[in-house]
């Protein structure tokens, strides 16, 4: 689902209109309500001078709906700047493009965004240089052709699959293993490939895994079969993942249990 904030019904009607059969649209007016978890992307429409309750509004958003991106259709070329340099706000697209440009825009973010901005969040993070360049790498081929296993991941950091595994372990607390965080991504990326129209047939084969294995993914994490998963949101399950397998590695304590083996 995608949402819409404009300041007028023209402007509405204009973004509508370039969305055209990139998602279903709702109207943005009006408080958040129980179906904005379903919401997978936000444009707002902002004409020059931009606004103090414009600025506001995209921060209520990013309170609100934080894993979802926002993309801000404008009409001045200086205000791209400005949003792009003062908010967390994923693109923005002219008026005068929005025909060419929006429906692009948007698929691209609704499949990247999300794993991008959790890249960057290990990026800040505290984690040792080879975690934080092994998990962003990770999180940032996800959203195209994952890793598929530690021993490929360890070789994109020249580490040992045993010390790298073992380095994640400690550091998530023995919550999570990395085996356990690569497959959950495989999973995140067949989701995405499968909601936007593939069959499951055709998700295994561009992602290069039997149906069986797949499932048994799925089984694992988030514990769905793949009929159940093709109809949860892909919000819950990036919010899902993020609970489950990046904050244990953000927050957790060392663990003193031991590793399982790579």
């Amino acid at each position: 689902m995608i949402r819409v904030h404009a300041g007028s019904a023209r402007d509405r009607a204009l973004i509508v209109e370039a969305i055209g059969a990139a998602g279903r649209v709702v109207n943005g007016v009006g408080p958040f309500a129980s179906d904005d978890t379903r919401v997978e992307c936000v444009v707002l429409g902002s004409r020059h001078p931009t606004s103090a309750e414009e600025f506001e509004l995209v921060r209520e958003l990013e309170r609100n709906m934080p894993w979802v991106p926002i993309i801000v259709v404008t009409d001045a070329v200086s205000a791209v700047a400005l949003w792009l340099t003062k908010t967390g706000v994923s693109e923005v697209v002219r008026y005068e493009d929005i025909r060419a440009e929006l429906q692009a825009r948007i698929k691209a973010v609704r499949r990247t965004a999300a794993l991008h901005s959790l890249a960057d969040e290990v990026q800040r993070s505290t984690l040792t240089p080879v975690l934080r360049a092994a998990l962003s790498h990770g999180l940032r081929a996800a959203a195209d052709q994952p890793v598929p296993s530690v021993q490929e991941l360890a070789a994109v950091v020249r580490r040992a699959p045993a010390s790298l595994s073992q380095a994640f372990w400690r550091r998530a607390g023995g919550h999570v293993t990395l085996r356990e965080f690569l497959g959950a991504l495989v999973v995140l990326r067949a989701h995405q490939l499968r909601t936007s129209g593939r069959d499951w047939e055709t998700v295994c084969r561009d992602l290069g895994f039997a149906r069986r294995t797949l499932h048994e993914k799925s089984k694992r994490w988030p514990g769905e079969t793949l009929g159940q998963l093709a109809r949860t949101s892909r919000q819950e399950l990036l919010a899902q993942f993020a609970s489950d397998h990046v904050h244990p590695l953000l927050d957790g304590p060392e663990s003193d249990r031991p590793p399982p083996a790579a």
